[in-house]
C-alpha cells in the first residue's frame, strides 16, 4: 500500500468497534489475547464508527497494518468457527492471500491491493490466469464454490495478477470443478464440458489463445 495514502486516510481504532453488528465480549477476548488491539479505519465500507475493507454474510475485512487486514467472524454469522475456512485458505496459498494467524473469531493474511473482478478489466491475461489458478486450486483438491459467480471472490493486481479469495463455502474434495465453474460463468459451455471431460488445462488456454478478447 502506498505509505501516503496509509498516512492520510487510515485512523487506529479500539478493535472492540470492528465486532459486528453487535459487541461480542468472546470475540474481542479472542483478538486481545493475540495482540490484537487496535485496527485501522480505512476502505470504502462504512461500519457505525468505523470504515473496513469488505464485509459478508460470515465477516467483516478490516486493516491491520499496512501489509496485512483481518477477518473478524460476525456476531450474528451462521458458523461458530473461521477455523476450517483459514485452514483451506492457508493450503491455498499462494493462489490466495498468505494466512499468518487464525482462531475461532478471526483470520489474519495478507493485504493484495487491487480491484475485485467485477471492478477490474477483465483482458486475456487475467482470464488465462484465472483460469491457471482455478486449476490450482483442484490439484490442491480445493473446491472453492463461489467461482460460478465470482464478481467479489477475485482480486486482480495492476500487473493482471489474480488472487482467488474468501474461502467462507471452501471444502476439500477429490474431484474438484473450479475451472468448470469459471468456464461457465464466461459463457463458454462447449470449453467447459471438454474440461470436465478430459481435465486438460493447455488444452482450454489454447482455445483461450485464440479467441478475441476486448
Amino acid at each position: 500500500m502506498d505509505k501516503l495514502i496509509f498516512k492520510e486516510n487510515a485512523k487506529l481504532v479500539k478493535v472492540r468497534e470492528f465486532i459486528y453488528p453487535y459487541y461480542d465480549e468472546r470475540i474481542e477476548k479472542e483478538l486481545l489475547e493475540h495482540g490484537i488491539t487496535e485496527l485501522y479505519s480505512f476502505g470504502k465500507i462504512n461500519l457505525g464508527k468505523v470504515k473496513v475493507i469488505g464485509k459478508g454474510k460470515t465477516g467483516i475485512v478490516a486493516l491491520l497494518d499496512e501489509k496485512r487486514v483481518i477477518k473478524i467472524r460476525r456476531s450474528d454469522s451462521p458458523k461458530e468457527s473461521l477455523e476450517i475456512e483459514a485452514k483451506i485458505q492457508s493450503m491455498a496459498f499462494p493462489v490466495a492471500p498468505k494466512v499468518y494467524d487464525y482462531g475461532k473469531n478471526f483470520i489474519v493474511m495478507d493485504y493484495i491491493e487491487g480491484k475485485l473482478l467485477s471492478e477490474a478489466k477483465k483482458n486475456k491475461n487475467v482470464i488465462i490466469d484465472l483460469l491457471l489458478k482455478a486449476k490450482e486450486l483442484e490439484d490442491k483438491k480445493i473446491e472453492h464454490k463461489e467461482l460460478a459467480r465470482p464478481y467479489k471472490n477475485v482480486i486482480v493486481t495492476e500487473n493482471d495478477k489474480v488472487y482467488i479469495i474468501d474461502y467462507d463455502s471452501a471444502s476439500i474434495k477429490e474431484n474438484p470443478y473450479n475451472v468448470t465453474s469459471i468456464l461457465s460463468w464466461l459463457r463458454l459451455t462447449n470449453l467447459a464440458i471438454l474440461y470436465k471431460k478430459h481435465r486438460n488445462i493447455e488444452e482450454i488456454l489454447n482455445f483461450i489463445n485464440s479467441m478475441n478478447w476486448v
